[in-house]
């Protein structure tokens, strides 16, 4: 039986899809679900025929992808227990690519696959977020079986292509290890992954050369001890910027959510911040820029507090979308779009924490809320796009607040 090499978090092989528990049901969400044809194809053969016709009246076909989807939202198939009716009348075949890969996602690099989760998915993030130690990640030999789910594996395009596929997975490893280091602040953090973006976009992919002497730099403590403290220092934080940045993204996000669901969300940043985004006229950039400014001890607390939650959100997020190849609208951009986010979620948890909500259930709610619109909304996150510099540099200073650089004990030197 043939075997399939996969780099992927240790935490995959724990996630058990249990809709029951998870209080956010992706059926309910109103996301494009298509079928391909063959599995159309099932359900028109389904017996009885009125059986079959009830089934297929759910679907339109789309000519532009040769694919069906599904009309309505909620799924006309989820039970009142929140269950699949046609995979328990029917069986697994019958469901779709979607519903039987989600919420894994797997990227192909020819000679290896990667398998992670999305967090959009609550159980996902619940499991990645409040692991009580770092993320690890593993190769393993799957099955024909386990690789195709029956034959619906979903994979996901990379827009670095064959460019950077040679050298994937040694720059993926250095990259988790910056988010790793435990001598800087998470902030600090980014700032030597920016820095090592920018020197790698500056690299042609076919010079093997420069790729593995920049990842052997990045990837030594010695470089890092003497060289963060300088990267660090060569970045100014511009708060107004960075104030300005949160309330133009909060006003797409209060624009975009469904407030069936997301509504405590904003709830919490106008309490947080005192910000009313139901009031007329334009929301005061001086008001956020002080009030957030005045929880700068608090925030300082919090992000050591959460320091590994914080990072296993980072390392997540960059693996699953391939950062920073995620668009193909270059490394700075899409690095620009990955602090965004995190500065976003960092932004939510800290309110969480704020208007006593930070429990394990509503912080993965509140993840899974944002980025089933980061992930799955892709003009939502293109539109967000709009709004970061073409700079790695420039993301930096609107950003990112360097803070005095931590020894190897955690201490401020």
């Amino acid at each position: 039986m043939k075997k399939y090499l996969y780099f992927q978090p240790e935490y995959v092989n724990e996630f058990v899809c249990d809709s029951s528990k998870c209080g956010d049901n992706c059926c309910e969400k109103p996301w494009f679900i298509d079928v391909d044809e063959e599995t159309f194809k099932r359900y028109e053969q389904i017996q009885p025929a009125e059986k079959s016709r009830k089934i297929t009246a759910c679907f339109d076909y789309n000519a532009d992808t040769g694919n069906y989807f599904v009309k309505e939202r909620p799924c006309p198939f989820l039970t009142e227990k929140k269950l699949c009716r046609l995979q328990l009348e029917c069986g697994e075949i019958f469901l779709p690519e979607t519903c039987v890969t989600y919420p894994r996602r797997t990227l192909d690099f020819g000679q290896f696959l990667e398998r992670s989760l999305v967090m959009s998915c609550p159980l996902a993030a619940e499991l990645i977020l409040f692991r009580d130690e770092p993320i690890k990640f593993e190769f393993v030999e799957v099955s024909e079986q386990v690789h195709s789910r029956g034959g619906k594996l979903k994979i996901s395009p990379v827009y670095a292509g064959q460019k950077f596929a040679a050298h994937m997975l040694e720059l993926q490893i250095a990259m988790i290890s910056i988010l790793q280091e435990r001598t800087l602040t998470i902030d600090q953090r980014l700032i030597v992954l920016g820095f090592f973006m920018d020197r790698l976009d500056e690299i042609e992919p076919s010079d093997d050369e420069a790729l593995t002497k920049l990842i052997a730099a990045y990837e030594s403590k010695k470089f890092l001890s003497e060289q963060a403290p300088r990267m660090s220092a060569s970045v100014h934080f511009d708060a107004k910027k960075f104030s300005s940045l949160m309330l133009k993204i909060f006003r797409s996000l209060y624009a975009d959510f469904d407030f069936g669901n997301h509504k405590r969300i904003f709830e919490m940043v106008s309490e947080t911040f005192g910000i009313d985004f139901n009031a007329k006229g334009q929301i005061s950039v001086e008001k956020f820029d002080v009030n957030y400014e005045r929880l700068a001890e608090t925030r300082k607390n919090f992000e050591a507090r959460r320091a590994l939650l914080l990072e296993n959100f980072l390392v997540n997020e960059l693996f699953v979308n391939c950062y920073p190849w995620r668009y193909d609208i270059g490394i700075a951009k899409n690095f620009g779009l990955f602090v965004v986010t995190y500065k976003i979620f960092e932004l939510m948890i800290f309110m969480a924490e704020q208007q006593n909500l930070a429990d394990k259930k509503n912080l993965s709610l509140f993840t899974g809320c944002f980025l089933s619109l980061m992930n799955h909304t892709e003009p939502f996150a293109k539109n967000i796009l709009s709004f970061i510099p073409d700079d790695i540099f420039d993301s930096l200073e609107m950003l990112l607040e360097p803070q005095a650089i931590l020894d190897t004990k955690g201490a401020v030197l």
